[in-house]
C-alpha cells in the first residue's frame, strides 16, 4: 500500500513537471508577435455581450482600439433592453467600426452561441470570424495575432489564451489565476489542444464547411462543442501564443472559483463524455497526493506508520511546494508567496470538489437560464428564471 501512495505521488510530480516544461515558451508568449499579412481580408469580431460588470467598459474598448486594418466588430445581446447595449454605445460612439445586433431569447442552444450566430449573420462581408468575450483585455495586435495563420494558410482556425492578473493575494483570485495559467500550459500540446471561446478565429469558408453554425444552434457552448466537432475533419485549433489577453481580477470568492471551475467541468462531461470519463483518473492523481502525504505523516505521528512513510510525505510536499513556485514565477503580476502557495493548495482541493458535483447532474444554470443537457452537449430544454 505504501508502495502504491508513493507512485500516486510521483505522478503527479512528473505530471506537474511535464505541463510547466512543455508549456512554459507557450505562456510566457512564445516567439513573439505574429507578422502582419501582406493582404488583410476583411475580418469581424464577434463578442456576445451582457450587463455591465467592472472592467467591461475598457475590455471593449480594447477591442475597438486594433491595428488590423479591415475589421468590424458586432456586439450582441439577448434583449434590447440589456445594460450592455447602453454600455457599448457609450464606449463605441460613433466608431464606424462597431456594430449592435440583438438576438432574442435562445430556445434550442446556450444563449452565448444564440448571440454569436447573431453576429455572424450581421456580419455578411466578413472573410473572416474572430470570437472574443467582453471581459478580457486585448492589445492592439491582438486580432492580428489571431488571423495571420489563417491568412498564410498555415491551419483554417486559430486560438489564443487569456491570463489571469491577480490584484490581491485572496484564495479565490489566486485558485482562478492557477487554474487558468493551467489549462494556457496546455494549450501547446497539439493532441490535446481545444479551442477557448474568448479568443479563437476561423475563416468563413472553414466555419461553413464544417457545419458549426448547424453545431452551436443545438448545443449549450461554443468551443468544447467544436473541439471534438473538428477533431472528426482532422481539423485543431492553431495555438497563438502571442494572442493572450488580460483578465485582471480581485476579490475573487471561494463561491464564485467553485461555480466557474464547476461549469468547466460539466462542459467537458455534456460534450466531450469520453474525456470526462479519463479525468476520474486524472482528477484523483492531481488531487488525492497532498491528501495523502498528510495522512502518512499523522499515521507516524500515531505510531501507525514507519519513519520511511513520514520522510517520503515531508519530501513530497517539498517537491508540490516547489513546483509551486516555479508555477508562481509564470503570474504575469508578482504575489507573495504565502498567499500564492495557498491558492496553490487549495487549487487541487477545489477541482476535486467541483468535480465531485458534475457526477449529480445534467442541467447547466448561468446567467438566469438553466439548460437541459444531453449527449454531445445537445440542449434539450430551456428553463428561463423568474
Amino acid at each position: 500500500m505504501l508502495y502504491f501512495v508513493f507512485a500516486v505521488m510521483a505522478v503527479q510530480l512528473a505530471v506537474l513537471t511535464a505541463l510547466y516544461l512543455l508549456g512554459r515558451a507557450h505562456v510566457l508568449g512564445g516567439a513573439g508577435p505574429e507578422p502582419r499579412p501582406e493582404t488583410c481580408p476583411r475580418l469581424a469580431v464577434i463578442v456576445p455581450v451582457t450587463g455591465d460588470h467592472p472592467g467591461m467598459r475598457e475590455a471593449i474598448a480594447s477591442l475597438l482600439d486594433q491595428d488590423y486594418p479591415d475589421f468590424l466588430v458586432v456586439f450582441a445581446t439577448a434583449t434590447a433592453d440589456d445594460p450592455a447595449v447602453g454600455l457599448v454605445a457609450s464606449v463605441a460612439g460613433d466608431d464606424p467600426r462597431a456594430r449592435m445586433v440583438t438576438a432574442g431569447p435562445a430556445e434550442r442552444c446556450g444563449q452565448k452561441n444564440h448571440n454569436i450566430l447573431a453576429g455572424i449573420r450581421a456580419a455578411a462581408t466578413a472573410e473572416i470570424f474572430v470570437f472574443c468575450d467582453s471581459s478580457h483585455l486585448a492589445d492592439r495586435h491582438f486580432v492580428t495575432n489571431l488571423a495571420a495563420p489563417i491568412i498564410r494558410g498555415d491551419a483554417p482556425m486559430t486560438s489564443g489564451f487569456h491570463r489571469i492578473v491577480p490584484g490581491d493575494g485572496a484564495t479565490g483570485t489566486i485558485g482562478m489565476a492557477i487554474t487558468c495559467l493551467a489549462l494556457h500550459l496546455l494549450q501547446p500540446i497539439r493532441a490535446i489542444t481545444q479551442p477557448w471561446g474568448g479568443a479563437m478565429a476561423i475563416s468563413r469558408a472553414a466555419f461553413e464547411r464544417f457545419g458549426l453554425r448547424e453545431l452551436w444552434g443545438r448545443n449549450i457552448v461554443d468551443d468544447f462543442s467544436m473541439g471534438p466537432h473538428l477533431h472528426r475533419f482532422g481539423v485543431a485549433a492553431w495555438p497563438v501564443a502571442a494572442a493572450c489577453l488580460d483578465t485582471p481580477m480581485a476579490g475573487m470568492s471561494l463561491s464564485r472559483w467553485d461555480g466557474w471551475l464547476t461549469r468547466q467541468l460539466l462542459y467537458l462531461k455534456f460534450c466531450i463524455p469520453p474525456g470526462w470519463l479519463v479525468s476520474i483518473l486524472a482528477v484523483f492523481v492531481l488531487s488525492a497526493p497532498p491528501v495523502l502525504a498528510l495522512g502518512l505523516f499523522a499515521a507516524w505521528l500515531g505510531g501507525l506508520a514507519c519513519p520511511l512513510a513520514a520522510l517520503g510525505a515531508v519530501a513530497y510536499w517539498a517537491a508540490f511546494l516547489g513546483l509551486g513556485l516555479a508555477y508562481r514565477g509564470l503570474c504575469p503580476r508578482r504575489v507573495g508567496v504565502l498567499p500564492w502557495l495557498r491558492g496553490y493548495a487549495a487549487t487541487f482541493a477545489m477541482l476535486a470538489w467541483c468535480f465531485g458535483r458534475t457526477f449529480t447532474t445534467n442541467t447547466m444554470s448561468w446567467r438566469g437560464i438553466a439548460y437541459k443537457v444531453g449527449w454531445g452537449g445537445v440542449v434539450t430544454r430551456v428553463f428561463r428564471q423568474k
